[in-house]
Formats: structure tokens, sequence, C-alpha cells
């Protein structure tokens, strides 16, 4: 019976697909997308616990494209820094990038907080440690830091980790400013390697996003088939906020910093990056949102592509707005009002100063929302047990703030793009597909 429905889930979703093909080819990529998104999340529902073949056509979309994160990073990163005028404008690239990064989970923690305050949330609760679960072990502060820093490159590529191919990157990008200026004409040859490694980077990768609306109807469906009743309905107040917290973060914070600094019409401007978003919040993954990233910012919003890349990559570890900013915070105060503390304004304001701190500490540590949440805990001093009882919402709150740590990363590189050009630049208002 399993198979036979298995089976059945597969054939709607692959009916579903050539539905989106024609669609596809009548309509823009974008709103062919928001289709798939829906048409997903009804065969997750119709077809609930029978998904695990669809599954199989979603893990394998996003192996591909995470495939290629790795190499992106690398020639993206180093042809940006060469591109660069000067190691003091690298400099001042890098220090605004980090500003605003942080800047974003410092208004998204403020928004997380408001919303957990004004909720009442955990009220009346009584929580009790999830059978089984095992307290994962928080780095220190010097092994994180030790941690960017790779013995062993080809080792790192393997394990997915990206600090210390970001860093590896930065200083090949500087190693080849530096002998350029000494030797002008030394480089050529290397420079024109990395380019026409650009080069096939994005041709393949652009060939990879031509699938995202099929990709995106296999992930939401078995998203939402596997998702866990039970597990959801307690914390569905949780699960709400979080929601309702990032889309206020990104289409009322960021559309604030977009109008009034980076001078760009919000409504446009979500409307091109739409695509990266969605691909997002089916993936949860913000780095296989990266190739997506950088197409929709610099085909769409026109964000100089060397901006773009670096910025793209540091965003993926550093502020996540959702994970670091919304997500802690609610919590935090969730678990302090159901253990019957009283929350104070300064205990409110410490929550919130931390969270930019927490998402440095925590950077490149795998785990996510889940890790985030433990290092908060044992900050404030918090049963770090308790953290159990998030493990079963996680996946399904996750949509919700790797689409925010997306956004935001990708307000953070238009903001630094405009602070650099001085002049705003207008919207496109194509509805073409990023990739086009």
């Amino acid at each position: 019976m399993n198979i036979t429905m298995n089976l059945g889930t597969l054939f709607v979703s692959l009916v579903a697909c050539y539905f989106i093909y024609v669609l596809n080819r009548k309509t823009n990529f974008t709103f062919t997308s928001v289709v798939a998104l829906i048409v997903g999340i009804f065969i997750g529902i119709i077809f609930k616990g029978y998904t695990s073949y669809v599954a199989v056509l979603g893990t394998i979309y996003t192996r591909v494209i995470s495939m290629m994160v790795i190499p992106l990073l690398m020639v993206s990163l180093i042809k940006s820094i060469y591109s660069m005028q000067s190691l003091k404008q690298l400099k001042k690239i890098g220090s605004k990038s980090l500003f605003w990064l942080l800047f974003q989970t410092l208004l998204a923690a403020i928004v997380g907080a408001a919303l957990a305050v004004g909720s009442g949330i955990g009220k009346g609760s009584h929580l009790s440690v999830v059978n089984g679960f095992k307290v994962e072990k928080i780095p220190k502060f010097t092994e994180v830091i030790t941690d960017f820093f790779s013995d062993n490159l080809f080792t790192s590529m393997a394990e997915g980790k990206v600090i210390p191919i970001v860093f590896f990157s930065i200083i090949v990008g500087i190693a080849v400013v530096a002998l350029s200026s000494k030797r002008p004409d030394s480089m050529k040859t290397f420079k024109s390697f990395i380019d026409d490694c650009h080069d096939i980077v994005y041709q393949i990768i652009r060939v990879i996003i031509k699938f995202l609306p099929y990709s995106i109807i296999f992930l939401m469906a078995d998203t939402i088939g596997t998702s866990d009743a039970k597990a959801l309905m307690p914390l569905v107040t949780i699960i709400v906020l979080a929601f309702v917290g990032c889309f206020f973060h990104m289409y009322v914070t960021d559309s604030l910093l977009l109008k009034f600094v980076a001078k760009r019409s919000p409504i446009q401007y979500f409307k091109n990056i739409m695509p990266a978003q969605l691909m997002a919040f089916s993936s949860r993954s913000s780095s296989g949102t990266l190739p997506l990233y950088v197409e929709c910012l610099t085909k769409k919003e026109g964000v100089s592509e060397n901006i773009a890349n670096f910025v793209g990559p540091l965003g993926t570890t550093v502020g996540m707005s959702g994970c670091a900013g919304i997500w802690p915070p609610l919590l935090s105060i969730y678990a302090m009002n159901s253990l019957g503390m009283n929350v104070s304004f300064l205990q409110i304001a410490v929550i919130v100063l931390l969270c930019p701190v927490v998402s440095l500490g925590t950077a490149g540590v795998p785990g996510g929302g889940i890790m985030l949440a433990t290092a908060m805990f044992v900050t404030l001093g918090l049963p770090v047990e308790l953290v159990s009882i998030f493990a079963g919402i996680d996946a399904f709150a996750d949509m919700a703030r790797t689409t925010t740590n997306v956004t935001s990363s990708m307000v953070a590189a238009t903001l630094v793009d405009a602070s650099e050009h001085k002049v705003p630049v207008t919207n496109t208002s194509k509805n073409e597909p990023a990739m086009a």
C-alpha cells in the first residue's frame, strides 16, 4: 500500500510539473514559481506520509545546486576582489557589509522580542524535555575563531565548511591584487583562468535554476507531507509568531532601509528577488540559494557583481536575521514565561543585544536555529534541555527563517552597493526569470 501511494504521489507531482512547464511558457518565471509552491503544499497535504519518492527528486536538486556552491564561492570571491580598484576599497566594502548584516540582525531581534512580549507567549505553558534529546555542545568562542582557518582546504570543501573557503578565496584575491600592482602583466593568465571558470560555473547554474519551479513542488510536498502535526500544534503560536516576525522584518524593516537608505522601490525590489526567496523558502538552505541570490541582484537589481559575490557568502554565516534575530528572542522569552520568570526590560535588552553576538559566536557551526537557540539559552542561564521541545517545529519554522536570512543579506548587499555608487540605481521592471 505504501509503495502504491508513494508512486501515486510521484505521478501526481510529475503531472503537476508538466502543468508548470506549460505555464512557464505562457507567463513569467516568478509567477510560475509561486504557483509551484502552492501546488507543492496541496500535494503534501493530500498525500501526507507518502512523499518518500518525491523527496528523492527534491533531494537530488538541492544536492546538485549545493554542489555548485563551493566552486561559486571560490571563483566569485577571487574575481570580485581582484576586480576591485584597491585593497582600501575591499576594506571599506567589508566593514560596510558586516555593519549592515549585524545591524539588520539587531533590528530583527527587536521585532522578535516585541512580538514575544506583546503576545505573552509561553505564559501558562508547562514545558517538558523531549525523551532522548541530546544537548549539543556549543563550541567556545576561541574554537569558532580557530575554525575560521582550515588546516586542509579539501577537507573543508568536502565537509561544506563555508568560512574557511571564504577566507582562502579572500587571501588568494588579495595576493593577486598585490602581485598585479608590482607586475601588471604577471597575473593575466591566472585572471583569464578564473574568468573562464566563472563563466562555466554561471552557465551551469543558469541551467540548474531553470528547474527551480519543478524542484519547489517536490521540496514543499515532502516538507508538508512529513510534518508532525502532534509536534506542531502545542507550539503553533511560536510558528505563527516566527512567520509574522520574519515577514514583518522583510517587508517592513527591510523596506524602510531600501526606501530611505538605498533609495529603491521596495515593491519592485521584492518582485525582482522573489525567485531567490522562493528557493530559500522551499530548500531551507542559504548556501544553496547563493547562485540565484547573485543572479537576482546582478541581473534584476543592477547590484555590482563584486559586491553581490562578496556579501552573499558572508551573509550565509554572519548576521542571519531570521535564525539569529527573530528566532532566539521568541524561544528565550517563551521559556522564561513558561518557567514563571518575570521578564524585565533589562532582560529583554540583553536578549536583543546578544543576538548579533550569538550570530558571530556560532558562525559556521552546523545546526542552524537549534544551535543558535542553544547558544542563547547557555548565555542566559536557561535550562538548555528545554531546547528539545522546539526540535519538532524547527524545520517548519526554518522556511521563514532562511527566507529572512537570504532577504536581509540581499538587502545588505544592495545597501552597500548604493553607498558605493552614491547615485541610486532604478529598479528594473522586467518579468523574465533571473537567469535569462
